[in-house]
């Protein structure tokens, strides 16, 4: 059963390995072309606008949790009924939820907007429509939730990889497309990408109606299940209010201090950082599965040897992305962009350190997730969330330098990180020794002795096409290298290396 689990793990990573590669080119060009056909104060503008709703969306995102916790539970416990009430259950809170975000946005959200937000008046009306656009594609992506975590939780990676594959290119079409429209681009790019998100929820359903037979929608009300998964939810709203309020309040505090300049500074970095963070979650959505059906399963060894082992291929896998961007960042940057904002290679730094660690924080968040006992461990986090928010704005408002937001940032990634070991080690019996040993040492080895001959390069090369080509590729090579020596364990080298071998044979017959 595990090698069979094992196999279909490495499957569904590399269909998420392949979607990623693909979304991450796309996605680049896409915030090149958007920045030059919408300019840096219009594409600021967008981003600090989707964001007002955004802020609103935490109810969505503690649900989120919940939906694919129990799903996936069930899922491992094999009974069907459960699932399907499970699922229409999820499906009506969702289009509560949904209908709450609406009425939030549209009123205190409208009133930040046109009340405190700092925005060229000329830039108002288009502020507006794109405001309106933001609030329908929210309602629509809280609806396709409880379809989405069901393709996950039957580990489809396959479906979703297509999915979200065709999201991006349609994205990216709609900004390549913009110079042809004649009205406003901003209220045309507002407008196309709600179209995409009607699109992405019917392809949901259409999938999840023809592939589980669980998903057929009818209406189900279960008091004592509802009153189980609000309570869960209720501490997994707490967790995902703090996330979204510094995240979303980081943004609107740059918009204050620093005006829409800086916040397009933000958005590239929101661009890059959405990419390599979707291609961590998209690794971890691989193994999120078999932790939450390994607790179902009362499999507690096996479901720490998962811990463990994402906790390093996340951070291995995102080393290899991070490391050639943070050293060549300004050339990759003046190359890809027409126009760079300023500050944009700082906070990409910061950033792309900060999403290192968070790579060794989510199986641990899947973890909790798994156990139901999410109290201690989203008012743990929350309290570092909130304690943190004032001391970012009391950093740039005396600092008066917008990368202090990411410094803050990092370091309450590495106090929420050392907080996370300590709860799951009350929890399944999580030995901090053991993670020390298993995660930390093999992780920082790697780092360490990865970024030798790429920074030798960086320094001593010149800084030209053929120059940064060399350190990039030295880059990728050095990581994967140190990561096969040491970062792996010998039976996990050897699972890779038959892999490699039944691959090749295939390929020479």
């Amino acid at each position: 059963m595990s090698t069979t689990n094992n196999s279909r793990i490495a499957k569904n990573v590399m269909f998420m390995y392949i979607r990623m590669f693909i979304a991450l080119c796309l996605n680049l060009f896409t915030s090149r072309i958007l920045l030059s056909n919408l300019g840096i104060n219009d594409y600021g503008v967008f981003n600090v606008v989707g964001g007002i709703i955004t802020m609103f969306s935490f109810l969505n995102g503690a649900m989120t949790n919940t939906t694919s916790r129990y799903l996936t539970y069930y899922l491992g416990k094999s009974n069907t009924l459960r699932l399907s009430n499970v699922f229409n259950l999820t499906l009506l809170i969702h289009f509560i939820i949904a209908v709450a975000v609406v009425v939030l946005g549209e009123s205190v959200g409208l009133w930040f907007l046109f009340h405190k937000m700092v925005i060229p008046e000329s830039r108002m009306f288009a502020a507006g429509c794109l405001f309106q656009f933001s609030v329908i594609n929210t309602f629509l992506t809280v609806i396709t939730v409880p379809f989405n975590s069901m393709i996950i939780a039957h580990e489809k990676m396959s479906a979703f990889a297509f999915i979200s594959l065709t999201d991006v290119i349609l994205k990216f079409l709609i900004a390549v497309s913009l110079p042809l429209w004649g009205f406003d681009r901003l209220v045309i790019y507002g407008a196309l990408i709600m179209s995409v998100q009607i699109l992405d929820i019917f392809l949901y359903f259409i999938y999840c109606k023809k592939k589980f037979a669980e998903t057929k929608i009818k209406y189900f009300w279960d008091k004592l299940l509802f009153k189980e998964m609000f309570s869960f939810a209720g501490w997994s709203l707490l967790g995902n209010f703090s996330h979204v309020f510094y995240t979303q309040g980081v943004n609107l505090i740059l918009n204050m201090f620093c005006g829409p300049a800086v916040n397009a500074a933000r958005g590239i970095t929101v661009q890059v950082d959405s990419v390599v963070r979707q291609f961590a979650t998209n690794i971890q959505a691989a193994i999120n599965p078999q932790i939450i059906k390994s607790y179902a399963e009362n499999n507690l060894e096996r479901m720490k040897v998962l811990i463990f082992a994402s906790s390093r291929y996340c951070f291995y896998l995102l080393f290899a992305l991070a490391l050639p961007i943070m050293l060549e960042v300004d050339f990759i940057l003046h190359t890809w962009l027409v126009e760079v904002p300023n500050h944009t290679s700082e906070f990409l730094r910061i950033t792309l350190i900060t999403l290192l660690l968070n790579g060794m924080i989510n199986p641990m968040f899947t973890a909790n997730l798994a156990t139901g006992k999410v109290k201690v461990y989203h008012i743990t986090i929350s309290v570092i969330s909130y304690l943190f928010m004032p001391i970012t704005f009391l950093a740039i408002k005396y600092s008066n330098q917008p990368e202090s937001v990411f410094i803050c940032g990092l370091i309450s990634s590495i106090i929420s990180l050392i907080a996370r070991i300590f709860i799951l080690k009350v929890q399944i019996g999580l030995s901090v020794k053991t993670y020390f040993k298993r995660v930390i040492i093999p992780n920082a080895s790697v780092c360490a002795l990865s970024l030798i001959v790429p920074l030798y390069l960086h320094i001593n090369l010149q800084h030209d096409v053929f120059g940064v080509l060399i350190t990039i590729a030295m880059s990728v090579l050095s990581v994967l290298t140190m990561t096969l020596v040491i970062g792996l364990s010998r039976e996990e080298r050897i699972f890779i290396i038959e892999k490699l071998k039944t691959v090749f044979n295939r390929h020479q017959k």
